[in-house]
């Protein structure tokens, strides 16, 4: 992958980002704390969750050991089953369980807090895999998906945060 293949894959998922940050600003302050449907998450907890899911998207990329793994030899399974036809299609699947390490926030986070936490997470996750592209790296080995193109992987994020997007209430 260029630089500039990476850049845009990087703009499309900042542009996820901020499009979905839009839409949550807009949540009425009566729906903030309120779950969307029955058993779901609140706005505030859907918001908190993405955050949480780019700063655990950064630890994977780094290899980090604690959102936990499965042995290498399966997992072609879950990428098979789960990321690759993501990529694919275009679309995050409407029903899907993450692992708990993804869960929100069991309060509900005010919109600033979250917003400021995500683009935190954003900010972090462009400035590492900008690094990664400059040292020649454009995939690596995800403790669940197995060896996944970083490209991939951001691609995966925008989907999710797009899928996420649609859950929020309008207005």
């Amino acid at each position: 992958m260029t630089k500039p293949d990476i850049e845009k894959v990087i703009a499309e998922n900042r542009k996820a980002t901020e499009h979905f940050l839009a839409t949550a600003r807009n949540v009425a302050k009566a729906k903030w704390e309120q779950p969307v449907a029955e058993g779901k998450w609140s706005p505030a907890q859907i918001v908190d969750h993405i955050a949480v899911t780019t700063e655990v998207a950064l630890k994977a990329i780094n290899g980090d050991p604690s959102m936990g793994s499965i042995p290498k030899f399966l997992r072609f399974i879950p990428r098979k089953l789960g990321f690759d036809p993501t990529i694919k299609k275009g679309r995050f699947p409407e029903k899907q369980r993450g692992p708990a390490i993804f869960a929100p926030s069991k309060d509900h986070p005010a919109y600033e807090t979250s917003a400021t936490k995500l683009e935190r997470a954003m900010v972090a996750l462009e400035t590492h895999v900008r690094n990664l592209m400059a040292h020649n790296q454009h995939s690596f080995e995800h403790t669940f998906f197995g060896h996944v193109s970083i490209a991939d992987y951001i691609r995966f994020g925008t989907l999710h945060t797009e899928h996420h997007e649609r859950q929020l209430p309008k207005g």
